[in-house]
């Protein structure tokens, strides 16, 4: 950031009081830290970001001037990777940051904060231009087709505002203020901007509280490591059998980004969005333990062999059921294959009996087959793929996850 008359202001970083740093090196440091960019995107990375926060903040307050702090994280990003790969994911990074850069690198210092998060200070003027100019990203963002030589999709994304006032004290409380509001954006459904108000309700400061939720917040966190290594320990070991059909990355990556997709629409919180993806993504494990020479077959199956393949959702949860970690996503599995009007099996469960979690994967497993085709069905065009899901829709499929997977067909975030 520059002073009004173009002089350079220097960076403010706290340093400990107990850490003597001399003049001249401490500014070779300074230096070296608000030059680093992120190497992927050119932005400015987290520690620089941190930097021009804190001297924005203090230039407002001189100034007596409103300053934003805005926070883009990318909606299920890790899906994204999981279905495209990491070199797709990584050129949404760079056009992201390109969306961003052009709309605002007149008057704003961009970075890369962390993963899928990139976050923006500026001076907006007022609260309402800087929820005008989130709202604008927002939208950009989700009507832009990102693509490489390879790839296409569309993303969006959740955004947390916050603008200060005369009562805000400092540049963290700006930036905690954000990512509170953040979190709120995506815990509503995410693909929407969430402002900070000065009168919203007040978190608890009570010390006891905050030690639990982040203990919480932790654990929650280890559950998901240990889910997502669970599942790739599954994956790799199914693979290394070469069972047919057992364990089809494409297909159970593409279910996972539909339903994915589908359960945000639907309004789903993020936790229950988590528990779907790691459903889908091992929802066929249970063919493991079906015949090789039906799952190889080239051509329709006989009423008997398709009997022997509906035995592969309870062998799915069957399995799963000696990892302890899995129970939640137990009922997705064992029901992935229940029909709304109570026609589907192994329960012939009906309507809403049927886990929500259960009736979308059965709806994104259908709509990826219905896409990808198999050795004896041609691949259906997305025109046809509505059709087919609209003519199921009150019998197979739940009619409001159907006119929400429709939308989504319709505008190209699935398919």
């Amino acid at each position: 950031m520059t002073r009004e008359n173009g002089d350079m202001q220097e960076p403010v970083v706290t340093m400990p009081h107990e850490l003597y740093i001399p003049q001249p090196e401490k500014k070779r440091y300074l230096k070296s830290v608000s030059s680093k960019r992120d190497a992927l995107t050119g932005l400015l990375n987290h520690a620089s970001f941190q930097i021009e926060l804190q001297q924005s903040f203090t230039l407002a307050r001189s100034k007596k001037t409103p300053v934003a702090c805005l926070l883009v994280d990318i909606d299920y990003f890790h899906a994204i990777n999981n279905r495209f790969g990491y070199a797709f994911g990584d050129a949404i990074l760079l056009q992201v940051g390109q969306i961003l850069n052009n709309k605002l690198r007149r008057n704003a210092s961009i970075g890369r904060f962390g993963g899928e998060e990139f976050a923006i200070v500026w001076f907006p003027g007022s609260q309402k231009n800087a929820i005008d100019t989130a709202e604008e990203l927002r939208r950009k963002i989700a009507e832009t087709k990102f693509s490489d030589e390879r790839n296409s999709t569309f993303i969006t994304v959740s955004i947390g505002l916050a603008v200060s006032d005369d009562k805000t004290r400092s540049a963290n409380e700006l930036l905690s203020s954000s990512q509170l509001v953040l979190r709120t954006a995506k815990r509503e459904g995410r693909n929407r901007v969430c402002y900070w108000e000065r009168d919203m309700p007040a978190r608890k400061a009570d010390p006891e509280v905050s030690i639990i939720s982040e203990l919480q917040q932790k654990f929650s966190n280890l559950e998901r490591e240990i889910k997502a290594y669970g599942a790739a320990e599954v994956r790799t070991l199914l693979d290394d059998l070469q069972i047919p059909d057992a364990y089809d990355n494409d297909h159970a990556e593409n279910v996972a980004f539909i339903a994915a997709s589908i359960a945000d629409e639907f309004g789903l919180p993020e936790a229950e969005i988590d528990i779907i993806i790691s459903a889908a993504l091992l929802h066929d494990i249970g063919k493991a333990g079906i015949d090789y020479k039906i799952l190889a077959k080239d051509g329709p199956l006989t009423p008997e062999e398709f009997e022997e393949i509906k035995k592969h959702p309870m062998l799915g949860a069957e399995f799963l059921n000696q990892a302890r970690f899995f129970e939640k996503e137990l009922p997705l599995i064992l029901h992935h294959h229940e029909k709304y009007d109570g026609n589907g099996y192994p329960d012939g469960l009906k309507g809403e009996e049927i886990p929500i979690g259960a009736r979308i994967i059965g709806l994104a497993e259908t709509i990826d087959g219905l896409l990808s085709g198999s050795t004896y069905r041609e691949a259906l065009s997305i025109k046809e793929t509505i059709a087919e899901i609209r003519r199921c829709s009150g019998t197979q499929f739940d009619p409001q996850l159907v006119q929400l997977a429709v939308q989504l067909l319709e505008n190209g975030r699935i398919g």
